[in-house]
């Protein structure tokens, strides 16, 4: 195993954690916008937008998954050429989608706010933000369509690049519209609406680049047909949505679990679960790391590739896994104090602790395997997985189990993570003589 795959797993992962770790700021940045209005109402709607909005960006986060894991077996099974085919094949049909969110959106908002039901005036907020917002879902779904892809061709760097121009664009706009133009809530949209086209602009100029103007308008028709169907990309598609929906569902149940204990125990979980938030953001670039170097080799059919990528970036992940519970297990009490100055919730979440302090050993290798798996493309096995771990052991057993504690909820939790590893371990072990 050499040390050019050990540093090469690094300088594919950091890119990726600086970009996922900066994701926040902008709702930071439009909380303060909003916050200094002259009426809460606002600072409400943009909240209640931006939630109902991330739904797209969440939801169809699988076109990221589902990029990067094909792209990788074309870049080793074909070339970058062929790689780049396959972008554009995808990228016609994932534009079309984006617009026809723009076009159903005046249903779609006014679902969204009848989910929520506000009071009309709050409403009216609401619809006059995703109104403006909505124009960058075709944006949106392009950049995780060409997030993916750039993950797939192992050029991360411009993930990061992307990531910080829509973000600093963003915040600069959001800043000159709210408080130089006097626009309000119309600002803080319209900043995100020309953040996210930016972005776009920054990947298909990086693209372009990467491919050069010859080589993508000059390919060749037996280059076409080494490129996959589209109906090979929808097949990754689906699970990864069960996928996604399924992980949202345990998500909000969690939430439910912690109502049965009053809304101390509720707030105290949501501070503790926030870590996960810098958890993921970190251990997901080893994720994305093990899609690229997993598929390029499973699609050269590289098999001592493929094991040495999984044990690599393993080790990364289990060895930041464990600086990050030592960070924690230090530094806990101050942590939580960063987030709440509730002494009760303070004091609720201390109690709690351990299983933040935990949190790193349980889910790591849950976020390793999954890039592990897209990058083999078992999808369909990463899914039914998950849905065992939740519906045939997380749902029952809360179900069954008096939730007399906090520390049972999480328990519980803990225990559908690690069982969903297991299992997804247990499937890599058993083929890893035959892992292309």
């Amino acid at each position: 195993m050499s040390s050019t795959l050990i540093w090469r797993v690094w300088h594919l992962a950091w890119p990726l954690m600086l970009a996922n770790a900066s994701a926040p700021l902008l709702g930071l940045v439009d909380t303060a916008l909003m916050g200094r209005q002259p009426d809460s109402q606002y600072l409400a709607a943009v909240a209640l937008g931006a939630n109902l909005f991330s739904i797209v960006a969440w939801g169809f986060n699988l076109l990221t998954m589902a990029t990067s894991g094909s792209t990788a077996w074309i870049f080793g099974a074909s070339g970058l050429a062929t790689a780049g085919q396959w972008l554009r094949r995808l990228a016609g049909w994932v534009g079309l989608l984006g617009v026809s969110l723009i076009v159903l959106s005046p249903w779609l908002i006014e679902w969204g706010i009848g989910f929520y039901a506000p009071e009309e005036s709050l409403a009216d907020h609401v619809r006059t933000y995703l109104g403006i917002r909505v124009w960058s879902a075709p944006f949106v779904l392009l950049n995780l369509l060409l997030a993916g892809w750039f993950i797939g061709i192992q050029r991360t760097r411009v993930n990061l690049i992307a990531t910080l121009t829509a973000q600093l664009v963003n915040i600069l706009l959001s800043v000159f519209l709210v408080l130089g133009l006097g626009l309000g809530l119309e600002g803080v949209a319209a900043g995100s609406v020309l953040g996210d086209a930016c972005a776009f602009l920054v990947y298909t100029g990086c693209a372009w680049k990467v491919l050069g103007y010859t080589k993508s308008h000059s390919l060749s028709t037996d280059l076409s047909t080494r490129v996959p169907s589209l109906s090979h990309y929808l097949a990754l598609a689906f699970p990864l949505l069960i996928r996604t929906f399924t992980l949202l569902f345990a998500f909000n149940w969690f939430a439910r679990l912690g109502l049965q204990l009053g809304q101390d125990v509720i707030a105290a979980n949501a501070v503790l679960l926030a870590f996960l938030l810098v958890i993921s953001s970190i251990l997901d670039g080893y994720a994305n790391a093990a899609e690229a170097l997993v598929g390029q080799s499973a699609g050269a059919r590289q098999r001592q590739g493929v094991q040495a990528a999984i044990i690599v970036t393993g080790c990364w992940s289990l060895g930041t896994a464990l600086l990050l519970t030592l960070a924690f297990a230090l530094s806990h009490q101050m942590l939580i104090g960063l987030l709440t100055d509730l002494e009760q919730i303070r004091s609720l979440a201390g109690a709690y602790a351990i299983w933040m302090i935990l949190m790193p050993l349980y889910t790591w290798w849950a976020y390793w395997l999954d890039g592990v798996f897209i990058g083999l493309q078992w999808v369909r096995a990463m899914r039914n997985v998950l849905l065992l771990s939740v519906f045939a052991f997380y749902l029952p057993l809360s179900l069954l189990i008096p939730i007399s504690s906090n520390h049972v909820i999480w328990a519980l939790f803990a225990g559908m993570m690690a069982l969903r590893s297991l299992m997804m371990g247990t499937l890599v072990w058993h083929r890893w003589q035959r892992i292309t």
